[in-house]
């Protein structure tokens, strides 16, 4: 399912574009109202544009959201994916921090979806997105909290466990929670928009360990990593998270060239739409073929 990328020129990238386009999200069919405990963990990370949203369905029946996109994503991408699979609870809603791109379409969520639990990094923001959210949030009656390092939760088989959030680094992006999802042998990352300075920390502080099957690559791609990070992880997947043609230039080709270099697998949200995952804690399936 997966193969190595080597070529780094513009030429190679047009060509991985085209052949990321052939990937079909209808290759792995939607799991609906009719699970079992027998299920697999199915992992949907959501096309919201310029931002991140990722949706984990648990073989415990259990939900976890992982940020929420941009103001409207809730919406037009969030709540359609929710719907398909049936799901009108979420047992924990984490934002990895308070950007808008991130918080945006979480007020929509919470206004129509029923939250257990919902974990922030502690800190705010002054715009209209993260105030929207923190009404709904406050109106949902969820219990908030703000994990700490190492704390974990435990859903069934599955382990959740933090292994970063906010250290006081420069920006917000540096202060992103990040998460480490396992079933069985078959590891998820999620790195939140972490650049360099966090990046750098979770190497000093995991190294060896940072290791994941699918990894969503830091801040949609940027340039802004240190080049340890992507072999410390050494993913089957990177899943990029951007908007088309979006003003940033994500994803950059140094981020292209550092994970298609490791011979991962690259999913762009902005060239396939939904990515999924399904795994029984063995093997791993994907909506994104191998190229």
């Amino acid at each position: 399912m997966t193969s190595s990328i080597h070529a780094r020129s513009k030429p190679f990238l047009a060509a991985l574009a085209i052949a990321l386009a052939s990937c079909d999200l209808g290759d792995l069919p939607d799991l609906g109202p009719g699970r079992t405990e027998e299920d697999p963990l199915e992992a949907v990370f959501i096309d919201v544009g310029q931002g991140d949203s990722a949706l984990f369905t648990l073989p415990d029946g259990a939900v976890v959201l992982v940020d929420g996109g941009d103001e409207g994503a809730g919406l037009l991408a969030v709540l359609p994916v929710l719907d398909e699979r049936g799901i009108g609870a979420i047992d924990l809603l984490v934002l990895t921090h308070p950007h808008a791109d991130h918080c945006g379409g979480l007020d929509e969520v919470l206004q129509r979806v029923a939250v257990d639990e919902i974990w922030e990094n502690g800190e705010t923001a002054d715009t209209p997105a993260y105030e929207d959210f923190a009404a709904a949030r406050d109106a949902s009656g969820a219990r908030v909290a703000q994990p700490k390092v190492g704390e974990s939760r435990v859903f069934g088989d599955v382990s959740l466990e933090v292994l970063a959030t906010a250290s006081g680094f420069p920006g917000q992006n540096n202060d992103s929670i990040v998460l480490a999802l396992r079933y069985g042998d078959v590891g998820f990352l999620l790195a939140g928009d972490a650049e360099a300075e966090e990046q750098r920390d979770l190497l000093s502080a995991h190294g060896g360990d940072l290791g994941a099957d699918v990894l969503k690559v830091p801040h949609h791609g940027s340039s802004n990593f240190d080049p340890g990070f992507p072999r410390a992880v050494s993913p089957r997947f990177g899943v990029i998270s951007c908007g088309a043609d979006n003003e940033y230039g994500h994803p950059t080709s140094e981020a292209l060239a550092a994970y298609g270099s490791l011979g991962a697998t690259v999913c762009r949200t902005d060239v396939l739409g939904d990515v999924a995952f399904r795994t029984d804690g063995a093997d791993l399936e994907s909506s994104c073929a191998g190229l």
